[in-house]
């Protein structure tokens, strides 16, 4: 049997109408086989799993301003991002979901033989937007 990979599922929720992201999450998965079969594992787990995962606004480093076209005035604000930015951003924006992941696998310790979890450098992960509309939350796959 071949060695598990931790693999990671991420999420960012974004608003409908504007286009903010106002929060992320990630879940760990421990997963054998091929990177097509952990991929499509991933996908299937990311239309649900985000309803157990813990979520977390975006780090106050990432700032979005906003220009008035009409008035001519610029506004800044931080812990903000626009969901066309996602891409640009990669996986620093989920930096402390990654912390996250690591701190809650490291509550299984105990069971012998297990070593200190690690998000790998490149980790074998998926990305899923969560479009947020009149109160209702739906994955977007594709």
């Amino acid at each position: 049997m071949s060695k598990s990979e931790l693999c990671i599922n991420l999420w960012f929720c974004f608003d409908n109408e504007a286009g903010f992201v106002d929060a992320i999450a990630g879940r760990g998965y421990f997963l054998n086989g091929t990177d097509e079969q952990k991929t499509a594992t991933l996908k299937v787990l990311a239309v649900s799993d985000y309803l157990n995962a813990v979520w977390q606004p975006i780090p106050e480093r990432y700032q979005t301003t906003l220009v008035s076209t009409d008035e001519n005035k610029t506004a800044s604000f931080s812990g903000v991002v626009h969901s066309s930015d996602i891409d640009v951003l990669g996986l620093d924006l989920f930096e402390e979901v990654f912390k996250l992941i690591e701190s809650v696998n490291q509550a299984y310790l105990p069971i012998k033989n297990t070593e200190t979890v690690k998000v790998p450098d490149e980790p074998l992960y998926v990305i899923t937007p969560l479009e947020s509309s009149n109160g209702k939350i739906k994955a977007i796959t594709g």
